[in-house]
């Protein structure tokens, strides 16, 4: 039996779930929700050609999952990686692109560093987060730079309705605890929400003893802090005037192979944001925002030349200024935007240049004509370090009837190399300041069909990226450009109600590949996907759900000490509605203690049981 079917039988548990899912669908209520990222307007995603997905608060304590990476992972067409444990480095791949080339929003703005480029989204508490937006398919034209393979946007919570406080509180697998709660009120003209957590774990050995290097044999730690406040005011019925902010701070043991013996790291994420938002006329909105966010890495590390321990230090602060005014018309919905970025970094390392500003000018439109919807935007940008860059993406849907619609897109993207990949100083050649900035070209097309209170859809996906970035395992792992990457794919999404079963699912098979070598592109599997199913009974509610993905490799030459098979993990929850307002849960990840890797070396958590308790108050 060829490695690829074995894949594919190792998948069939969810290859079937999703199969019976889709012949066999009843009844049941799929109810949209606005989306913002898509258009930067709100829109019914059922109007849009955008591939998006939602996850609620209720949805991402639903997963079971530990941390935000971990529910993203349950997200159609994105694959979650994380070199071991709680509090580690993590990477999402959404349709295949590099995680670097996915871009994370908080509350419209962006947070993450600037050196090796990305947000660690895995650090965001579940407890603070409203809901998160997932859009598939590049996005430049709207985000500027990183928002290649698509955008993750984060919405921390509001307050609203009747003043009431929630709470929660969870144990379980190697000592991990949690305490959360917060107050939210909505009355009047004044919205206020404010949130606190706190979690700690001893953790498991992040790495394996055939990772001769880094191992260490002991447990590594994890605690975590965080904040979160929004506090706004209406004046009449047409302006809105706010502030609100988010603080993380998370330290995390990891292995060096003893130099320096038992190191942590403290990641502190921050930030802080004033907005307007003004109904100037009847057609026009304007939401001017202005805010700041701020990265800190500091790290126990060892100074190779001299053997001497320190602590690295890696600060990203990025200042950000955003004015987006929505138009309606009776030639449909316009936004006219404006953007100004400034990244600066500070760090124990030494870079060439240390900063940089973007400025940009954004232009969107959309409108319905019958069954016909058009979307289009362009944006057009001067990157201080990379010139003038304009990308541009436009969208199609027809609705053939009620329960069919045919959706397609069209889009031009770019990445900047991140100032590690130009200019970090490892005291031997390990940046090239050479690299040009990575551009792509995306096509999609799907359907959609909706029937008996059933949503399937159907995406087909095409992303090709130019002067693609990737370390030279041949030249001391330097970054160099490759000609072109190619990532060609298509995922099935599906979920509605069996009877009194609600059943959801996803499949996305892939093919990242370099163009040049015809190799798998790092930790990317061809195949992977999800699938759920559940049932309330009275004050009782159960799921069991699973994810797989077949083989990956860690490294782009595709050697075979590098690969990584596929699995297959399934888990198990259970809550109880014990009184009005209180709600008691039992949970259990990796039910069968399956051993797999996300990163070649690095455990990943074996079975693991938690038991919650929330309350969520009525007012007072």
């Amino acid at each position: 039996m060829s490695k690829s079917s074995f894949c594919v039988l190792r998948l069939s548990p969810l290859v079937l779930a999703i199969s019976a899912a889709v012949a066999m669908a009843d009844s049941a209520s799929v109810q949209p929700t606005m989306v913002v990222t898509a258009t930067r307007i709100a829109t019914n995603p059922d109007t849009l050609s955008s591939d998006v997905s939602v996850l609620t608060a209720s949805q991402l304590a639903a997963t079971g999952a530990q941390t935000l990476g971990e529910a993203l992972a349950s997200v159609p067409g994105v694959q979650f990686s994380r070199s071991g444990g709680l509090g580690q480095p993590a990477s999402l791949y959404i349709r295949g692109a590099n995680a670097s080339q996915t871009l994370v929003l908080v509350d419209g703005l962006r947070m993450g560093t600037a050196t090796s480029g990305g947000t660690n989204f895995d650090l965001i508490p579940i407890a603070a987060i409203d809901h998160v937006e997932i859009l598939r398919g590049p996005a430049s034209s709207l985000y500027g730079s990183d928002a290649v393979g698509g955008v993750v946007q984060i919405f921390t919570k509001r307050g609203q309705g009747t003043a009431h406080v929630w709470a929660n509180t969870e144990y379980g697998t190697d000592s991990t605890w949690s305490v959360a709660t917060g107050l939210s009120a909505g009355q009047d003209d004044t919205r206020v929400a404010v949130g606190f957590s706190h979690k700690e774990s001893e953790g498991y050995n992040l790495t394996k003893p055939a990772s001769t290097f880094y191992y260490e044999p002991d447990r590594d730690g994890y605690h975590q802090t965080s904040a979160n406040f929004d506090i706004s005011h209406f004046f009449g019925d047409a302006n809105e005037l706010g502030i609100r902010g988010l603080y993380v701070q998370t330290d995390a043991a990891y292995d060096a192979g003893g130099y320096p013996a038992n190191p942590w790291t403290r990641e502190t994420q921050s930030n802080i944001s004033v907005y307007s938002r003004n109904q100037i006329t009847q057609s026009w909105q304007s939401t001017l925002t202005v805010g700041m966010s701020q990265d800190q890495s500091h790290a126990d590390s060892l100074d190779y030349t001299t053997y001497e321990p320190y602590t690295s230090r890696f600060d990203t602060r990025q200042k950000q200024v955003t004015w987006d005014n929505r138009i309606d018309s009776d030639y449909g919905k316009w936004l006219l935007a404006a953007e100004y970025l400034n990244e600066t970094v500070t760090s124990t390392a030494q870079y060439d240049v240390d900063g940089r500003i973007n400025k940009a000018a954004i232009g969107g439109w959309q409108d319905d004509f019958g069954a016909n919807h058009l979307q289009a935007n362009l944006r057009v940008e001067d990157n201080s370090q990379f010139g003038h860059q304009t990308t541009g993406n436009i969208g199609y849907a027809y609705r053939f009837d009620k329960a069919w619609q045919f959706t397609a897109n069209a889009g031009t993207s770019f990445h900047a190399p991140t100032f590690n990949d130009l200019y970090y100083d490892c005291g031997y050649v390990c940046a090239n300041p050479n690299l040009k900035a990575e551009k792509g070209r995306s096509f999609d097309a799907g359907l959609r069909w909706d029937t008996n209170g059933w949503s399937t859809t159907l995406v087909g996906f095409e992303n090709r990226i130019r002067d693609l970035i990737v370390l030279d395992a041949n030249n001391n792992y330097i970054p160099e450009n490759l000609n072109e990457g190619k990532i060609v794919g298509g995922t099935l999404t599906t979920q509605g109600k069996l009877g009194n079963l609600d059943v959801a699912g996803s499949l996305t098979r892939q093919n990242p590949f370099d163009h040049d070598t015809g190799l798998l592109l790092p930790r990317r599997a061809k195949l992977f996907g999800t699938a759920s199913i559940g049932q309330t009974v009275g004050v009782w509610h159960w799921v069991a759900d699973a994810q797989g993905a077949g083989k990956r490799y860690d490294d782009a030459a595709n050697t075979d000490a590098n690969e990584m098979g596929g699995y297959v993990i399934y888990g198990l929850g259970l809550d109880y509605t014990v009184a009005k307002n209180w709600k008691a849960g039992l949970r259990v990840n990796n039910v069968f203690d399956r051993a797999y890797e996300l990163v070649k070396n690095y455990n990943t958590e074996g079975r693991a049981y938690f038991v919650n308790l929330s309350y969520d108050g009525g007012g007072f």
